[in-house]
Parts: structure tokens; sequence; C-alpha cells
């Protein structure tokens, strides 16, 4: 899917991977990671629902940009091909916990969330004693994507203003489907490092 491979220059197969740290994705991945503390805040703190949901944007918009970057300016590096997914994964836990003690996330959505991503990390960390080299797939970014939207659209709906029933309708489409999406592309993954698993055992 090209809005998933945006700034790929030719084939994906021979795509170089650097061992550099300082690139400039890398430095868009710890702005990220940055601020995850400040929109949790943002939240939980001065309830400034508005404004955490305009840092939660522009934190789930960083993961499109910094791959854009990496792949575009040959700057994709083997620390952000294992940070960035793992970013990912942190930012929605994070964004979850928050609005769920705040009271205006569902917590079964969260346990679903939360479960999968033990479930496949207990299982690298067993079978691989660490994480296996296995591509993101584009349907574990089309997951990543609709939680992205979903999980701050309960954001949004918490706020009190005319469109929060239809955004409230909008968020529990996107998370649910985002769920779906979420372990179908976990059963995939989970397959794919069995077969690394057996070739290995070959």
């Amino acid at each position: 899917m090209p809005l998933f491979d945006a700034g790929r220059r030719g084939d994906a197969d021979r795509e170089q991977v650097h061992d550099r740290l300082l690139t400039v994705p890398n430095a868009i991945t710890a702005v990220r990671l940055a601020g995850l503390p400040l929109f949790s805040w943002l939240v939980l703190g001065p309830r400034r629902y508005g404004l955490a949901f305009v840092v939660l944007v522009v934190i789930a918009a960083t993961d499109w940009i910094d791959g854009y970057v990496a792949r575009r300016f040959d700057q994709v590096s083997r620390i952000g091909k294992l940070v960035d997914p793992l970013v990912d994964r942190l930012l929605l836990a994070t964004a979850s916990v928050t609005l769920l003690v705040a009271g205006l996330f569902p917590w079964p959505l969260l346990v679903l969330i939360v479960l999968r991503d033990v479930l496949l990390l207990g299982a690298s960390l067993i079978w691989f004693g660490g994480v296996p080299p296995i591509p993101v797939s584009n349907l574990g970014k089309l997951a990543t994507a609709l939680l992205m939207i979903g999980i701050p659209g309960f954001l949004l709906a918490g706020i009190d203003w005319g469109g929060a029933a239809v955004v409230t309708v909008v968020a529990w489409l996107c998370t649910s489907a985002g769920i779906i999406a979420y372990y179908v592309a976990g059963a995939r993954y989970g397959r794919a490092a069995l077969a690394i698993r057996r070739a290995r055992a070959d």
C-alpha cells in the first residue's frame, strides 16, 4: 500500500538498512516518545482534553512522517526498524490506559489491545529470546492506523461539544475494526515466527 510505504525509492527488498543511530527519523521517534508523558499529564492533570487531543494527533502523525523521511532520504536504520513499532505499541497502551483512568475509554477494549501485545511479546521471548526479524505487515500497519484514529476519538468524544455523539460512534467503529485487524495480523506474525523457528531447528 503506497500510503504505508510512502517515500520508498525502488524495490523494498533492495532497501538499504544502516547501523546509524543519529538520524532524523530516529530523532522524530524520540520526540514522539517524549510527547507521551505530556499527553497523560494534560488528560489526568489539568484535564485539557482539547490540547491533549492535539498532542496525541501530532504524536500519531509523526509515525507516518518518520517512516516517510527514513525511506525517502535513505535513513532506514536497524534501531529505527526495531524501536518504531515498539513506540507504536507504547503509544497505544499509554493512550488507552490514560483514557481509562480518566473514565473515557472502555476497559474491555484496553484488555484486548494489551493482551495481543503481551501474547506476542511473550511468545517472542520464549521462542527467540527477543524480537524475531519479521517486518511489520501492511495489515498490521492498517490495524495501528485504525487504533490511532479510534482511541483519540474517545478523548474527542469526552469534550462537551455538538459532534460528540457522532465521534463516539466513529471511535467505536475504528477501534473495533483496528482490534480485529490487530489480532489477524498478530496470528500471521505468529505463523511467520513459527516458520522461522522451524527453519532454524532444521
